[in-house]
């Protein structure tokens, strides 16, 4: 419904930062069919995975990672000769450099494939051998961190092998990080594999084993912190672990990592550059985990006082993040990519020779695309700091809901008095309910009031956060994977962008959901809040995001174009966010309302339809209505009832009618709900009502059975009432 506020995401629904998804490779097209130079080259490639040879085993691993990086249907072909088990096999090879090449195999497949590969891999064990790696790894960097000897004193042959050993570390996390994001099975094999002693090693030395096992650390810290309660759990034991978190986030970025080379010689200005954005990647994905992790009423958080580490500290660091310019940095995508698409694949040496090395442009494309999912990350934290309830305890409203379903099912009828009934109510609208009592100074119930430094009026006032997270949220040529044929031009930047519009709507959805909650709560009043939220202006370029999804109809139902309807839900949710606040402060713009109307048939969850209906019943109410517009929400409401509605819909359509048909001094009470006779039709429909509240079973739903119940007594009180005005 509109009052639900984005907390976390689940895991089937979030995006692999790192993934970028086939829809945006072009597979599947015809004419982005295998490279046949490629397919010529699998097979032998295959059988040197079992060679006599190491040299051979390595070289194949190798030449695996490099064939199907970004490229869908050669990943495919090789996933068609079991490239996966073979792989898995090599994890035992007795050469460590055949192990870590393997293992690199296995993760690009693991970030390239996504979620089905990665079940993939489960499904060909790969978790007895990973478990035997993360020991092997967590063993040896903790030698390494409680040896007295420097790096620099090593000889070439320990050097090796410590360089092997951090690149097996780098590739093990990142297997970690995708596998907890595939599915339930496998996060709860994570869950079993004792990974979280590594995580907390590789983080703690991180000065020492350098930034990239650190940054893979991260991830998997960040991914495993989610909606993962026994991970959360183990962490919040390990008070070292606690102290390590907040030691990363309070230390500025070139504190907490730095390079690791062998010699004299030094990075040039673009690596520089792309390691300085591998460190503030890393201290916003530890922000995240330790939010997600430490509880705001928990002893760890009132031992390291998070509430002013995240006041002072979490927040001002997310908040330096939300100036990015995106349509600048398409532009400058757009020019790297083409430099790179019309330039030589190899990079000349200063002697002529030439080498895998990548070119300055794709090192750029690379620290971008690192930029904008740092940005992903922070919108995730924010999404949570302008969530207003997001401090309720959860386990209370669900002890509330088992109470009043029990007292509920005594009056019910035999047939609905069966044992071991489950309550599937939505607890986002317990949330909501609860929401209501907040107060943005801290004096409201502690279980529902946000700290009492980040006020509403800081972050809407102070930090102009209605502006920023709507500009973040403006979709830009690149933010959506191509309808025709033709891939995107870059990719991963247009993976990244559609993941950030996306987290942008989000935090803006429930920084206005508790803008609503406040003023309900006596917290303000809309009109306050117009004065210093361009309303009209956030109504505009969202609405334009809308336009820009509907023009593209075909792309909906698409596989791959998943994120435009994600989108495309998520304005819907701030556009309710707008009207709610105040619908007379809006620039309602000829056909918006047909829009949305179109939209109620093409959105998938009956949470967004319920907004968009809700949005038109604001709209059709506001005092600056005309007679059309209100005649044609109206007419379609009305018409809605002669449908097979679904009962969250049903409720909503009622709601609204008796909404906007409550006064009957309004201008277009004569004209339209008298002259079109939709009392008639009301009391007609009163029967169809009460059947359909019946069938919705209570101990399953009982917050909708609660919710329709209150619907229909609603609908026969205002018929009562507006048959007494006509006699």
């Amino acid at each position: 419904m509109g009052k639900s506020q984005t907390k976390k995401k689940t895991r089937e629904s979030r995006h692999n930062p790192m993934r970028v998804p086939d829809a945006h490779l072009g597979s599947g097209k015809s004419q982005m069919g295998v490279d046949q130079s490629k397919e010529k080259q699998m097979l032998p490639i295959l059988r040197k995975l079992s060679s006599a040879e190491y040299a051979d085993r390595t070289w194949a691993c190798a030449a695996i990672s490099n064939l199907i990086q970004n490229d869908a249907a050669t990943r495919r072909l090789f996933q068609g000769n079991n490239v996966v088990g073979a792989l898995i096999e090599r994890l035992t090879d007795g050469v460590d450099e055949v192990i870590v090449e393997a293992s690199g195999a296995l993760r690009n497949l693991a970030i390239d494939g996504g979620h089905e590969l990665c079940a993939e891999m489960f499904n060909k064990g790969i978790m007895s051998h990973l478990s035997v790696l993360i020991s092997k790894c967590t063993n040896t960097i903790n030698t390494i961190l409680t040896s007295p000897a420097p790096a620099t004193n090593l000889s070439e042959t320990d050097y090796q092998a410590r360089k092997h050993l951090l690149a097996l570390s780098e590739n093990v996390l990142y297997l970690v990080w995708s596998l907890a994001e595939a599915n339930h099975k496998t996060l709860a094999a994570i869950n079993g594999a004792n990974v979280e002693e590594l995580l907390f090693l590789a983080l703690k030395g991180r000065q020492v084993l350098g930034t990239g096992v650190a940054l893979a650390a991260a991830q998997a810290t960040y991914s495993l912190s989610q909606e993962n309660p026994e991970f959360q759990r183990k962490v919040v034991r390990n008070s070292a672990a606690i102290q390590t978190l907040v030691e990363i986030v309070s230390a500025p970025h070139d504190q907490n990592t730095k390079s690791q080379r062998k010699g004299k010689g030094k990075a040039s200005e673009a690596t520089r550059e792309a390691e300085d954005g591998k460190a503030l990647l890393l201290r916003v994905l530890i922000a995240g985990s330790l939010r997600n992790i430490v509880g705001p009423s928990s002893d760890p958080a009132l031992k390291e006082d998070l509430k002013t580490l995240t006041n002072e500290t979490i927040l001002p660091l997310v908040n330096g993040l939300l100036d990015i310019d995106l349509e600048n940095v398409v532009r400058q995508v757009m020019q790297l990519a083409s430099d790179v698409a019309s330039g030589d694949p190899t990079v000349k040496t200063t002697n002529g020779a030439s080498t895998d090395h990548r070119s300055p442009s794709e090192i750029t494309l690379e620290a971008i695309e690192r930029s904008l999912m740092t940005v992903v990350v922070g919108l995730e934290i924010l999404t949570a700091i302008c969530a207003g309830v997001e401090d309720v305890d959860e386990s209370e409203v669900e002890e509330a809901n088992g109470a009043s379903a029990g007292s509920e099912d005594e009056g019910d009828d035999d047939e609905e008095m069966e044992d071991g009934g489950e309550n599937d109510g939505n607890d986002e609208d317990d949330l909501f309910d609860k929401s209501r009592d907040i107060t943005m100074n801290g004096s409201g119930p502690p279980s529902t009031s946000i700290s009492t430094s980040v006020t509403l009026s800081h972050l809407i006032s102070t930090l102009k956060l209605p502006q920023r997270l709507t500009m973040l949220s403006t979709l830009t040529q690149l933010s959506l994977p191509p309808s025709t044929a033709q891939p995107s031009p870059h990719p991963p930047t247009t993976s990244a962008l559609s993941v950030l519009h996306l987290r942008a709507l989000e935090a803006l959805n429930n920084l206005l959901l508790t803008s609503v909650a406040a003023i309900s709560a006596g917290q303000g009043s809309s009109s306050q809040l117009a004065t210093i939220v361009p309303l009209a202006k956030i109504w505009a370029s969202i609405f334009r995001n809308v336009d820009l999804i509907k023009s593209e109809p075909e792309s909906l139902g698409r596989k791959g174009q998943e994120m435009r309807l994600e989108i495309l839900e998520m304005c819907i949710g701030c556009l309710w966010g707008t009207a709610s606040l105040s619908p007379d402060a809006l620039n309602v713009s000829p056909g918006q309302e047909s829009t949305l109307v179109d939209a109620v048939s093409v959105l998938r969850s009956e949470s967004a339809r319920t907004r968009a209906i809700e949005i038109l019943a604001s709209l059709a109410s506001r005092p600056s209505v005309s007679i059309e517009e209100n005649k044609s929400i109206g007419n379609w409401l009305v018409g809605l009832l002669d449908t097979d509605l679904d009962p969250e819909m049903l409720v909503a359509v009622l709601n609204a009618i008796i909404d906007i048909y409550a006064d009957e001094q309004r201008e277009y009470d004569a004209p339209i709900f008298v002259a079109q006779d939709y009392l008639s039709i009301l009391a007609g429909a009163m029967g169809t009502v009460r059947s359909k509240v019946k069938s919705i079973d209570r101990r399953k739903q009982l917050r909708l059975r609660a919710r329709a119940e209150e619907a229909s007594d609603n609908l026969a009180a205002f018929v009562k009432y507006r048959k007494t005005l006509t006699r």
